[in-house]
């Protein structure tokens, strides 16, 4: 089959099943999304073993492997869920947002807004991390996402069409510097997902007890704008809720390296990330390969050493 068939028949498929998933009331849609994610996780197997690969590295010397798996399966529900709620977005609504979900730390954005230099919203790829620019958009704020362009190229525009029926502008991973810091100089939120391996360009930070390539980008526009950094993080509850909690700006200590600066925002997000994959194991995207990209040897020493140094200096309150 050649791609653009396959291209059009994963459009299609996903499309059709977008839309009859909006015919659901959300709590039997998100039922249906967690009896998939563990279909994939079961019977499927789709990255199973990355899976649960990633979750032995993490996790060996305080777990059994009967728990790494039920982790590994709870993982793959919450994803199925999170796949329901993003078919449901062109429908969403600040009502209904709010039905789904309670913030805390919305006025650190706004705060931070009046400085007039944008906000960098740092997340990861974290519990329900789609309604992060329904959040911002639906709240009033100028929104901006930054994404990585899918393989297929009419699934990504179906994705990129249902973030912005919410309010939210996209803004590709190739226009990068340039489109990031336009934003910035326009006032808007800027929201970047930093958790995804960062290849041979990345700066090499501790994650999880493993160094991790991390996309240097988010901290190189920082200190080039001024714009404050504010992480933000949002975490499943029962009965299908969510809280999203919003921490006051990153605050660190400028050295003049410039290398050091980079490596030390980027070391306070992974320890805040890695605070809340801790607590709530189940909610990060584990199937990704965060560790495919090896550090140099002469690297691993010295910033497995550092990284006991450096501490989270921000707040949630």
């Amino acid at each position: 089959m050649s791609p653009d068939v396959r291209y059009r028949l994963e459009y299609w498929g996903a499309l059709t099943f977008a839309s009859l998933s909006r015919l659901l009331p959300m709590p039997l849609a998100q039922f249906v999304g967690a009896i998939l994610g563990q279909l994939a996780f079961s019977v499927v197997r789709i990255r199973r073993q990355v899976t649960l690969e990633n979750l032995h590295q993490a996790f060996a010397d305080s777990l059994v492997r009967r728990d790494l798996i039920k982790i590994g399966a709870r993982c793959y529900r919450n994803l199925g869920r999170g796949m329901m709620e993003f078919c449901r977005f062109p429908w969403l609504t600040q009502k209904r947002l709010g039905k789904l979900l309670d913030i805390q730390g919305l006025e650190h954005c706004r705060h931070a807004l009046a400085e007039g230099k944008g906000v960098i919203i740092l997340s990861g790829h974290f519990g329900a991390w789609e309604l992060l620019g329904p959040v911002f958009a639906l709240n009033g704020f100028p929104v901006d996402l930054l994404v990585r362009p899918q393989r297929n190229p009419l699934a990504d525009e179906l994705m990129s069409r249902h973030r912005r029926q919410v309010g939210a502008e996209i803004l590709r991973v190739s226009r990068m510097p340039r489109g990031v810091i336009r934003s910035l100089h326009r006032n808007h939120v800027m929201v970047i997902l930093a958790d995804q391996d960062g290849g041979r360009d990345g700066i090499f930070v501790p994650f999880l007890g493993r160094l991790a390539s991390t996309p240097r980008g988010v901290a190189r526009f920082a200190l080039e704008t001024g714009a404050p950094i504010l992480m933000s993080f949002l975490i499943r509850q029962p009965g299908g809720r969510h809280r999203m909690v919003i921490d006051s700006p990153l605050r660190f200590s400028p050295s003049g390296d410039r290398e050091a600066d980079l490596f030390q925002i980027l070391q306070i997000y992974t320890q805040r990330l890695e605070s809340y994959v801790r607590a709530y194991p189940d909610q990060w995207f584990w199937p990704h390969r965060r560790w495919k990209t090896r550090p140099p040897s002469a690297i691993v020493s010295v910033r497995e050493h550092l990284g006991g140094h450096l501490e989270f200096r921000g707040d949630s309150s």
